[in-house]
């Protein structure tokens, strides 16, 4: 289970690195990897320097756990340079989205992915249209999984059809589920990232082994808890972090 961050801020919108420590410290004990600066991240919000250090944070304090930087860049030449950085930064893989824009092709997807697999560090492809407004269509994302340097696919399109389909057809690297209200219908996936991991880490964990009706029910309660379908799902997380004395402020990046 990879616990997807939220990006905690001060009063005045900078990076908040002892609040980063203190929820890491939290989720630790569940999780198998880390994810700073994706979508619950807020990570198409943050500046370079605050990427930086939001993913050096992670790493500083990730107590061996691997950290997963995500990528949200609208080019291949910016998501390149990030990739690069991460791998500077002592991150383990990027997670990385298609070039952002409904007119890009199947191709340059493809050639994207290729790409940024080739700065070094492995490439875990984030499988969404909310973010880059397209997706990759399943041949391409098969042909996108035979690439060297790509270690997995993190599928938040929300098709659980897709995904059965994509695992069928042995895509040769891990799938894992992004969306918690999909965790139990997505089939023999390989694991999940998610968000519902800041606030509610022992209960993504047990639902690794335990997919019973009673922690169906608290997956599914705790889903309309925190909003956790709504756009700004980690707004709820976080004030849920600041009641709790985990982060200082509730407040969102700044844009």
């Amino acid at each position: 289970m990879t616990a997807a961050l939220v990006t905690p801020v001060d009063g005045a919108g900078e990076i908040d690195e002892k609040s980063i420590a203190r929820l890491i410290a939290s989720v630790r004990p569940y999780a198998d990897a880390l994810l700073p600066a994706l979508s619950t991240g807020e990570g198409g919000s943050l500046s370079d320097r605050q990427w930086r250090e939001v993913v050096a944070a992670a790493v500083r304090h990730s107590g061996g756990l691997p950290v997963l930087a995500g990528v949200l860049r609208p080019t291949t030449a910016e998501s390149l340079a990030r990739a690069r950085e991460a791998d500077g930064l002592g991150a383990a893989a990027v997670v990385v989205t298609t070039p952002h824009g409904p007119e890009v092709t199947q191709e340059e997807m493809y050639r994207h992915v290729e790409t940024v697999a080739g700065a070094g560090l492995p490439v875990v492809v984030y499988h969404e249209s909310a973010v880059s407004g397209n997706t990759l269509e399943l041949a391409t994302l098969l042909r996108v999984c035979a690439l060297p340097g790509v270690a997995g696919v993190k599928d938040s399109a929300g098709d659980t059809g897709f995904t059965r389909a994509l695992i069928a057809a042995g895509p040769g690297v891990p799938v894992v589920q992004g969306l918690e209200h999909l965790l139990l219908e997505s089939g023999p996936v390989d694991g999940w990232v998610v968000a519902l991991a800041n606030v509610e880490p022992e209960l993504c964990r047990a639902l690794l082994t335990d997919r019973g009706d009673e922690r169906a029910e608290q997956l599914r309660a705790a889903c309309e808890r925190y909003g956790l379908e709504r756009d700004d799902w980690y707004r709820s997380l976080k004030t849920e972090l600041l009641r709790r004395s985990v982060i200082e402020t509730d407040r969102e990046v700044p844009c």
